[in-house]
């Protein structure tokens, strides 16, 4: 089964791209799929058409690596069946590289945090 994997990132560099610290707020977004990368800017995921977590639930991930998550995403994310993990790593290639080596742990649910509103 190929899975599709989310990934906030701070720049379009492929997958040299950095890992961004923000998760709803990160510039750009990284869709792995079938050794494929797709980078979306946040504007064109995040439209103010709702809840940011609903706007990045449409780019259909299966998977989530984040550095860190709201606690109403994180929740919305887990009970749709998305797998939530703590990203380690610089660039989009580590952090995928150390996922399927097993090697990433799942986000802890005490590390979401209250949401932020910019």
């Amino acid at each position: 089964m190929d899975m599709r994997i989310l990934v906030p990132v701070e720049e379009n560099r492929g997958w040299d791209s950095p890992v961004s610290d923000e998760f709803g707020h990160a510039p750009y977004f990284a869709v792995v799929e079938g050794g494929q990368v797709r980078i979306f800017s946040n504007g064109e995921v995040i439209r103010g058409r709702g809840h940011r977590w609903e706007e990045i639930l449409s780019l259909g991930p299966d998977v989530v690596i984040t550095r860190e998550i709201g606690r109403p995403a994180y929740h919305v994310f887990r009970n749709r069946g998305v797998r939530i993990y703590l990203a380690e790593g610089a660039t989009l290639r580590e952090v995928l590289e150390k996922f399927q080596r097993g090697l990433l742990k799942e986000f802890p649910a005490e590390l979401a945090h209250e949401p932020r509103h910019h």
